[in-house]
């Protein structure tokens, strides 16, 4: 079954918006998704765009689920199975703030041209009655589009850096299991960005940005197919109010292939508000997930993950805090089990191929998985980032997934608590 498919259930679940005293006050603007018309064979409309219903995970690179995501690198864009300069998506998210969200993401670029590179994008949240957008222009400064200057201005609904849990897994979460994996707030802003990628080693991005940050709530009329009367986990609010940024970014993503190519991967992150930027937020906060993969063996293969978050000065945010806990990392723990301005975290993941399908126009087997997490959040009013004096958590267990890991079932379970029981996950991606 196509994955968005049941991202389309989800929506007629939750199409009806909820009563208007529900709601927040409405945008003036009334929001329809675009569309082009198709003629009467059912042939895609000759305008050079692909329309495409898929989530933006299956693309073929991997990246962190975080900033504003409007435009494809130009590496995974030329990787592309068609090579127009256009592309257009239809997206859907179902979540516990925003109930359906859904509009349409569109993009232009050349990467191997001067030509300015255009991302946008335009939600409609039926929880909020919101209208969301985001827009990105990036221009090359050299014909290699190794150096670019880009501007963007965005509204929409984020969430925590560390829950990096995409829109589709997280949107069947609820509907099923009635469970968000996510944490959100309003992030509203403007920003402008250098960018240099240096081949074979990152690509190296200095931001500067002004956001206004907005507490979310969690609706009254979330709806699942089963578990509807288990409790719902609250949204936590947030500290409101604007932040003046600079960052410093560093990201190399790592290719999805049906065995992950071996090699490291990285997304670090620098950022200072306040002071002399002015802003309701005055801090500096640095945060790193760097990612290998090893090749041990045809069949096997090792992938680890370290994570490193620390507060340099001043006082976080709570939107900018670390949260450790739940299907990201300790899989046997509550999500966000352990929070605080400092944070560590590691993961390893064996992977060993059981058996291969092949057939004609079939392609499939299973792989067994064991691992390991080990991590915890805590607060030093000092800034001292010391993971050697704390107390780490500890969860391992073993698991089943298919070749491709489009499907992999987890039992987790506490390794310091003899007594616990093993916590049972079932996934469409890698954790890492």
């Amino acid at each position: 079954m196509n994955r968005w498919i049941l991202l389309v259930v989800a929506a007629a679940l939750a199409a009806a918006p909820p009563p208007a005293e529900a709601q927040a006050p409405p945008d003036t603007m009334t929001f329809v998704p675009l569309g082009a018309p198709w003629d009467s064979a059912g042939a895609e409309p000759n305008l050079g765009v692909s329309v495409r219903l898929e989530p933006e995970s299956e693309n073929e690179w991997l990246r962190a689920p975080v900033g504003d995501r409007l435009l494809t690198p130009p590496e995974a864009w030329r990787g592309r199975s068609h090579h127009r300069p256009t592309d257009a998506d239809l997206s859907l998210d179902y979540n516990r703030v925003d109930l359906l969200r859904y509009g349409v993401h569109a993009q232009v670029q050349e990467p191997e041209t001067m030509a300015p590179r255009l991302g946008a994008r335009l939600d409609y949240s039926t929880g909020r009655r919101r209208v969301l957008y985001g827009i990105q222009v990036e221009q090359p400064l050299l014909p290699t589009a190794r150096f670019v200057l880009g501007v963007g201005m965005t509204r929409r609904t984020d969430h925590f850096d560390l829950q990096q849990v995409d829109d589709l897994e997280n949107s069947l979460a609820l509907l099923v299991a009635h469970e968000d994996w996510r944490d959100y707030f309003e992030r509203e802003g403007i920003g402008a960005y250098l960018s240099w990628r240096v081949p074979d080693f990152s690509t190296v991005s200095l931001h500067l940005r002004r956001d206004q940050y907005r507490s979310l709530e969690t609706s009254r009329h979330v709806h699942s197919w089963f578990r509807n009367d288990r409790p719902l986990r609250p949204n936590p609010a947030i500290d409101e109010g604007e932040a003046h940024r600079v960052l410093i970014r560093l990201e190399r993503m790592a290719h999805h292939t049906r065995q992950m190519r071996a090699g490291l991967y990285h997304w670090i992150e620098l950022q200072t508000a306040g002071g002399q930027l002015g802003g309701d937020f005055e801090y500096t906060r640095a945060l790193a997930d760097v990612r290998s993969v090893l090749r041990l063996s045809p069949a096997a293969t090792l992938a680890l993950r370290t994570v490193g978050g620390a507060t340099l000065s001043g006082t976080l945010p709570a939107q900018e805090r670390f949260a450790v806990g739940g299907v990201d990392g300790l899989r046997a723990h509550t999500i966000g089990a352990f929070r605080g301005d400092q944070m560590a975290l590691a993961q390893a993941e064996y992977t060993v191929g059981l058996w291969q399908l092949r057939a004609r126009g079939v392609e499939g087997g299973l792989h067994a998985i064991v691992f390991v997490d080990a991590g915890t959040a805590w607060d030093d009013p000092a800034g001292h980032w010391d993971p050697a004096a704390q107390k780490f958590a500890v969860d391992g267990g073993v698991g089943l997934a298919t070749s491709e890991d489009d499907v992999r079932l987890t039992f987790a379970r506490n390794l310091q608590d003899a007594d616990s029981a093993f916590v049972v996950g079932l996934r469409l991606n890698r954790p890492f």
